[in-house]
């Protein structure tokens, strides 16, 4: 095993306890915004804490980027950057719904060469390692096979805010489906790309592409057989405002010949 990987694997399981030991065990009262903030705050402090002494421990030279901290600014060909998602789904996590995980994803030379992603509920491991594939819990992953709309099913993140062509996105749900899709909106877009990756789920449309998040699910996707691309059909995703699809080749055609024409100007 790569003894980045056997780290960062170390790391997420330790920081999945902090998120187990606190999950289910506050009494989360609705009204009383302020006491919910401050919970999770302290959880992800101390789970970020946890994960980071384990890794400087061992690579005390290595970068460790700060939250929200711009990834593009650390990124040169001496830096190892390792980047952490200490929760993602915080809102599930509020409501005791069992979807969110932990990611951490290492950068060498400015290219991604591990990812690891922790669903603590489940004691899922998804993993991957640069021109080594994905893995599932230590078996090899690939993504969904489907060749057809008809009942294929995509998780979608929305946009935090609304968009002026809101409009079109409803006439692009209406189409989808009326194709046979059916679509899941789940509160973990990482968690999301490691189930695209091991062929839980066929699709993900990231209408709200966050680069820091996406990083760790970029590797696993890709390694598993994924392609990522815009709404178009062509690979500028990372300059697409409007969002991006990771899915299997076949199925991105077969999505993009539907909704392309609402997005090409």
């Amino acid at each position: 095993m790569h003894p980045m990987l056997n780290i960062a694997i170390r790391a997420v399981r330790k920081g999945g306890n902090v998120i187990i030991q606190n999950y289910d065990t506050y009494k989360f009262i609705i009204e009383d915004l302020e006491k919910n903030k401050t919970f999770i705050k302290n959880i992800m402090y101390k789970t970020n804490r946890i994960i980071s002494e384990i890794i400087h421990r061992s690579y005390p030279n290595h970068i460790i980027l700060k939250k929200n901290e711009n990834i593009f600014i650390k990124k040169n060909e001496k830096n190892t950057i390792w980047v952490i998602n200490e929760l993602d789904g915080k809102n599930n996590f509020i409501k005791c719904f069992p979807y969110f995980c932990i990611s951490i994803a290492v950068i060498v030379k400015n290219r991604t060469e591990i990812s690891v992603i922790y669903d603590p509920i489940k004691n899922d491991l998804f993993t991957a390692v640069k021109g080594q594939g994905s893995q599932l819990n230590g078996y090899r992953t690939r993504c969904s096979k489907v060749n057809t709309l008809d009942q294929t099913t995509i998780a979608v993140n929305l946009p935090n805010k609304i968009q002026n062509d809101i409009l079109s996105s409803f006439k692009i749900y209406q189409k989808l489906i009326l194709s046979g899709i059916s679509f899941r909106c789940t509160g973990s877009t990482v968690l999301d790309l490691a189930y695209v990756a091991a062929g839980k789920i066929d699709c993900l449309f990231d209408f709200d592409l966050e680069p820091n998040n996406f990083i760790a699910g970029k590797l696993q996707v890709r390694e598993s057989g994924c392609l990522i691309s815009d709404f178009t059909g062509g690979h500028q995703y990372e300059d697409c405002h409007s969002g991006n699809i990771t899915s299997s080749p076949k199925l991105i055609r077969l999505i993009t010949e539907k909704i392309r024409k609402y997005y090409l100007k």
